[in-house]
């Protein structure tokens, strides 16, 4: 009965864990002209609904345009810029709201403080990355900064060049991105689902170590790829895949022991066989030749692991190969963001042990007190039965991940 409502419990929160994965991001372009800064805000639908200024407007721009103004305030000389040209609606991509305003400042030349509290007491995993450069040129050579929860005010001069110039240190680059790297682990519900995962598959916590460190050196690896633009991977794909790879991994902790994986393994393929017939017709986020490589790729896993000597034995290789997925994952909020100009490795590097921190936060106290999972209680049925309902319950979200991602969108 416990096993049972414990599982029941956690099928419930799939949709909220899901879309907890969603970041709460926003963007905006500043253009310096002189004395006046226009700036363009954009961000989320979704997140706009979730603004207190809803109710008081009668448009997702107008609550937007309520709420920039209220929580944007530009400084220089000691002295508040003036918002010239109130925030109204502009035009912007489907599922995104975007507004538009001019500040003015007083001097073409003095630095310009830039405070910035949009949707940071809303959500304190929110970011918000500006680009800064001149009016009436390309955005390409722009100053790229950085706004986190704990990271709400910049100072940029005008360059010499006629553009803006941020005012950052070496160290406010690291606290970011460290920042950044945190969040981003601690509230992606399906990387943690996976690193317990990995738990279920070692028996000692010398072996957990083991294989998290495989992991880890995977995901950095792609992750640096990635960023650096080295290497381009398909996002749909790569998010499909994060879902399937805690579902195969979970499912093994439990068919490994009766040998059933090989048979598992022939049975998704060719459901999966079935299913990228039909998509041709109904369409999907993933394309039809990564259709075929997960479709081999299940085949072949299901006929790799025949026992639980075969689990033992390819564990390290196959949570380091799952790594190199989700280090694309991890790209994915970089690629949104960008890395910092001229600290290109600095905010990689950041990024990354940021990512590692937040992981450490969770890995740790379950290796201490997590024996169930490490089976480092006497082998009696108690134990064994609760890795087995933690397994289920992950393999239950990791299908509902693949699903919605893949078929979905």
């Amino acid at each position: 009965m416990r096993r049972a409502l414990a599982l029941f419990v956690l099928l419930a929160v799939l949709p909220t864990m899901a879309s907890a994965h969603s970041k709460s991001i926003s963007f905006s372009d500043w253009h310096w002209a002189g004395k006046s800064l226009s700036v363009n805000f954009t961000t989320t639908a979704r997140d706009v609904t979730l603004l207190p200024e809803i109710e008081q407007a009668n448009s997702l721009s107008e609550a937007l345009a309520l709420h920039v103004t209220k929580h944007m305030r530009l400084a220089q000389i000691n002295t508040p810029c003036r918002l010239k040209a109130p925030f109204a609606a502009a035009e912007a991509r489907d599922g995104y709201i975007r507004v538009s305003g001019r500040f003015d400042c007083f001097d073409d030349a003095a630095t310009i403080r830039i405070e910035n509290h949009a949707f940071f007491n809303l959500a304190r995993s929110h970011v918000h990355f500006a680009r800064l450069g001149l009016a009436n040129e390309a955005m390409a050579d722009s100053t790229e900064i950085l706004f986190t929860a704990t990271q709400r005010n910049h100072y940029v001069k005008p360059g010499n060049d006629g553009g803006l110039e941020q005012q950052s240190s070496t160290g406010e680059t690291l606290r970011a991105y460290f920042g950044l790297g945190v969040s981003h682990i601690l509230t992606g519900y399906d990387h943690l689902a996976f690193v317990v995962c990995i738990l279920l598959l070692a028996s000692t916590r010398r072996r957990a170590i083991w294989l998290v460190s495989g992991f880890t050196l995977g995901h950095s690896a792609t992750l640096a790829l990635a960023a650096l633009g080295l290497v381009v991977a398909n996002a749909a794909v790569v998010e499909a895949m994060i879902g399937a790879s805690i579902a195969l991994v979970a499912v093994e902790v439990v068919l490994a022991r009766s040998g059933l994986m090989p048979r598992f393994g022939s049975i998704m393929a060719g459901l999966l066989f079935v299913i990228s017939g039909l998509v041709i017709f109904t369409g999907s986020a993933v394309p039809l030749g990564a259709w075929a490589g997960m479709i081999l790729f299940i085949l072949c896993y299901g006929l790799l692991i025949e026992s639980r000597a075969d689990t033992h034995h390819y564990a390290p290789a196959i949570t380091a190969a799952f790594g190199l997925v989700h280090g694309f994952g991890f790209a994915g909020l970089l690629s949104d963001i960008g890395l910092p100009t001229g600290n290109l490795l600095l905010g990689l590097v950041s990024f990354n042990l940021g990512v590692e921190f937040g992981q450490l936060l969770v890995l740790v106290p379950l290796i201490l007190f997590g024996p169930i999972l490490l089976e480092e209680l006497p082998k009696t049925r108690w134990p064994l039965a609760w890795r087995d309902t933690v397994a289920a319950g992950l393999t239950c979200y990791g299908t509902f991940l693949f699903v919605s991602r893949a078929l979905l969108g």
